[in-house]
């Protein structure tokens, strides 16, 4: 056994034994009568905005509606996925329109997820980020997320909600900080 590893060894064996955690499963979660308001509300809140398309509704008619004077736009929901070379190539996308596989009504969260990390930067630096999600895949927490989420069959997944924002002190906010200046969601 190394010294490095004697160390180890006796500070695993010293080290204090941490608090008992919760059991978040103590008190169930009733769930919200309706989960589209209460995600749309939060959402609101966090300066984003959800809508509900009708069923036979564009989505990118919807977007181009929504921002007609918009500059680059990338669709990531298309068979015809655009091949970047690096992630330097999305610095000027104004608007990407990225799938969404869930959406937590209690964060006004969205999980994203793809197999190779290809298109990761694309959500961070667009200034207009849509999140397409299916109607039926809005749950009411992160527990409930959590359970249906595989963290292991893509390189890369994160949870986005509403759009970036910072503020200091000298109560100055600043939109779009480190992520999409707006975000839209919506149900298809």
């Amino acid at each position: 056994m190394t010294s490095r590893d004697a160390i180890l060894a006796r500070l695993r064996q010293n080290r204090p034994q941490g608090p008992t955690l919760p059991d978040i499963h103590a008190v169930p979660f009733l769930g919200f009568e309706d989960r589209f308001a209460a995600f749309a509300g939060l959402i609101r809140n966090l300066g984003g905005e959800a809508v509900q398309l009708a069923e036979g509704e564009s989505v990118l008619d919807h977007v181009r509606a929504r921002w007609p004077d918009h500059g680059r736009l990338v669709d990531l929901t298309s068979a015809n996925l655009p091949q970047p070379v690096r992630p330097h190539d999305w610095n000027d996308v104004d608007v990407a329109v990225v799938p969404g596989e869930l959406a937590v009504a209690e964060s006004a969260a969205v999980w994203v997820s793809h197999p190779d990390n290809t298109f990761r930067s694309l959500y961070f630096l667009t200034q207009k980020l849509v999140l397409v999600v299916p109607r039926a895949a809005i749950v009411d927490n992160m527990r409930d997320a959590y359970a249906r989420i595989r963290f292991r069959e893509h390189g890369f997944g994160a949870f986005i909600s509403g759009s970036s924002r910072t503020a200091d002190i000298e109560q100055s906010l600043v939109m779009g900080a480190h992520g999409a200046m707006a975000a839209l969601v919506i149900f298809v």
